[in-house]
């Protein structure tokens, strides 16, 4: 059993796990491409074109619960509960309000160009009543144009004080247990994304827990496995991802796009199990195996891959809410003014999309550079 960590003397200095700024900067490009879905492009096999029965964004809440639990939770371990609730709910309340301006700036924007194709689906019609809008955007019931997952993490940090309280008090098993109970209502619910946050949190505060007790679990990894166990299991642990991801690959896009008739029965068949919406076991299991052989296979390679990629990858990994923002706009407006999204249909050609995708990449990655708007947007 992992037993409690005792508040030190003095804070413990915990280094910045740097492999969790690689993976969060790549997931970041990931979920810019899916939904941008100009495919195809090239970049299919990195992307999975939003199809896979595991996403991105799995990743990127895992990591940002991880990271909270780590920065807010046991590196302030010896401070007073006061102020890493203070900073949770501080920039969970940033959160809630850029995710409302977001929704309200899109749905005015949406409006503007009512019949163009490309348009992203969900707005609210034009007929309703603006303080109707606003009220219901307020109360988390109407989200348009990407805001999503800014108040899904609103939504989370909102409950994170209570999930740390209780870490400081090594109730982590209270935890799991409530997180459960709560992702077990989703079936109960009409569904979609106004309950997403239920099925969803189990991820975030699972990583919550991790982060809090990274010190416990990396000691006792290294303290209780000898250095060829750890390589065998590491092993088997990205073989079991690699294999998995391959033949997922294969299933998708051999039913979707190959027209192959068996793995359309089969992926049929199976897709259901894999419900991101609902955030069923399976998915999770599965994406608990993704997740952490990818993780080994990133911490391996770290240095190369920092010294290939680091330049890239990092800058959108360290200012992840930032990024996201900024490529709702850059998705938004590609999708009135170029094209419409293609994840099924090819509508330009494959080298046209890819060089919108690098564009998009870049024009994301410039703004980090530049900090364009950085004291505004939430980082």
């Amino acid at each position: 059993m992992i037993k409690r960590p005792t508040a030190p003397q003095t804070t413990p200095r915990i280094e910045r796990i740097r492999t969790f700024d690689l993976m969060r900067g790549l997931f970041l490009i990931i979920i810019l491409l899916n939904h941008l879905s100009y495919y195809p492009s090239g970049l299919d096999i990195i992307t999975g074109r939003s199809m896979m029965y595991v996403s991105a964004a799995e990743g990127f809440f895992l990591i940002s619960g991880i990271v909270l639990g780590l920065v807010r939770g046991r590196k302030l371990l010896d401070q007073p509960f006061k102020k890493s609730t203070k900073l949770i709910l501080k920039r969970g309340l940033r959160l809630y309000i850029e995710a409302c301006l977001l929704t309200l700036l899109f749905t005015v924007i949406g409006w503007m160009f009512a019949n163009n194709p490309g348009l992203k689906y969900g707005i609210a019609s034009p007929d309703t009543p603006f303080l109707a809008i606003v009220w219901n955007t307020l109360t988390l019931s109407y989200s348009y144009g990407w805001a999503d997952f800014l108040r899904y993490y609103a939504v989370f940090l909102t409950g994170a004080p209570i999930v740390l309280w209780l870490l400081r008090r090594g109730l982590w098993y209270v935890v799991v247990v409530i997180s459960i109970l709560i992702w077990s209502l989703y079936p109960l619910t009409p569904g979609g994304e106004n309950y997403i946050e239920l099925s969803w949190q189990i991820i975030f505060y699972a990583g919550m827990i991790i982060g809090f007790y990274w010190p416990e679990l990396t000691n006792f990894w290294r303290a209780h496995f000898s250095r060829r166990t750890r390589i065998i299991i590491s092993r088997l642990l990205f073989a079991s991802f690699i294999t998995t991801a391959i033949a997922n690959f294969i299933l998708v896009f051999g039913a979707l796009f190959w027209n192959i008739e068996p793995l359309k029965s089969i992926h049929y068949d199976s897709i259901d199990f894999f419900e991101k919406d609902r955030m069923t076991w399976r998915r999770l299991l599965l994406g608990t195996v993704w997740f952490w052989g990818f993780f080994v296979f990133m911490r391996r390679h770290e240095r190369l891959i920092t010294q290939k990629l680091g330049k890239l990858l990092t800058p959108l990994g360290t200012n992840s809410l930032y990024v996201y923002t900024i490529e709702s706009f850059v998705v938004f407006f590609a999708h009135l003014f170029i094209a419409p999204a293609q994840p099924l249909v090819q509508i330009l050609p494959w080298y046209i999309n890819l060089v919108i995708s690098i564009a998009a990449i870049a024009l994301v990655w410039l703004a980090v550079h530049k900090r364009f708007l950085f004291k505004i947007i939430p980082r």
